[in-house]
């Protein structure tokens, strides 16, 4: 796919800010949060999409008249590295979108999808397995491996990892391409780009709460690692009249899980003094 590798990345400005989300951990901050919504938009929708929150490299692929232009990293959510090499080496990025009659409007002018960059659990063991065989050192997650790997300047061993892109977005210029959120999930798959297969229209909070506790009993089945689930208010143009707060969009939240918890047994502990005596 590429020649010779790179000397650096370059830096490529967002046109849409890649903001992060506000964390909720129980009912009550779901609850607070559909609150304020209705503070500052009283008519405000009582329906929403949930999806899993997976844990990647946030990537932006930017398809221009269908056909992949530039891929970039979040970044500092405002300016990425462009690593368009490297994800053109990636087997399920679509190097041109598949167009459809509903969806060929998606193919002319400008198409941002926003997902992350993942390597599936399955494949992490059996990397670890070769490498373990081959006497090497294992890789630590498969999260840093993923973000470790993007970021490599030849592509040619960015080409030998497994690594997966999954899709949670989808940017036109003209708002009603995208109406909502549950739509730009449907023209994705539609248009080529593989999603979580984990996505839920949900109303009101009891609805939220169930897709949240259905997905941690689930969650250590699925393909790839997840610590918790996306909340999006489903209606776009609500989404965007909401607008941001400090970094985060008013719109959305991550409903994070508690964090897993493990016995351990301390085996030893070396004590080292420093030059002045600490």
């Amino acid at each position: 796919v590429a020649g010779r590798a790179l000397d650096k990345f370059t830096k490529v400005t967002h046109r849409t800010p890649m903001i992060s989300l506000a964390d909720v951990f129980d009912r009550q901050e779901v609850v607070a949060w559909t609150t304020r919504m209705r503070k500052v938009l009283p008519n405000v929708s009582d329906e929403y999409l949930c999806d899993i929150k997976m844990d990647g490299l946030a990537c932006s692929l930017v398809y221009q008249d269908g056909v992949l232009a530039q891929a970039v990293t979040r970044g500092d959510s405002r300016i990425g590295e462009d690593v368009t090499a490297n994800v053109r080496t990636i087997a399920n990025v679509p190097l041109r979108l598949r167009g459809n009659e509903e969806f060929t409007h998606f193919l002319q002018g400008r198409t941002e999808i926003r997902g992350e960059i993942v390597i599936f659990k399955g494949d992490f063991a059996t990397l670890n397995e070769a490498r373990e065989k081959a006497g090497e050192a294992l890789f630590k997650n498969p999260r840093n491996l993923a973000a470790g790997t993007i970021r490599q300047l030849d592509s040619r061993l960015v080409a030998e990892r497994p690594l997966q892109f999954i899709g949670y977005d989808i940017i036109r210029d003209n708002l009603e391409d995208t109406p909502t959120i549950a739509f730009g999930y449907r023209a994705m798959q539609e248009l080529g780009i593989v999603t979580s297969r984990q996505t839920k229209v949900v109303y009101g909070i009891d609805e939220i709460i169930d897709y949240i506790d259905h997905l941690g009993e689930i969650r250590s089945e699925l393909a790839f690692n997840t610590d918790g689930a996306v909340i999006k208010l489903n209606d776009r143009a609500q989404f965007t009249r909401l607008g941001t707060v400090g970094k985060t969009p008013r719109a959305a939240v991550a409903y994070k899980f508690a964090a897993e918890e493990a016995t351990t047994i301390v085996k030893d502990i070396v004590i080292s003094i420093g030059r002045t005596g600490a």
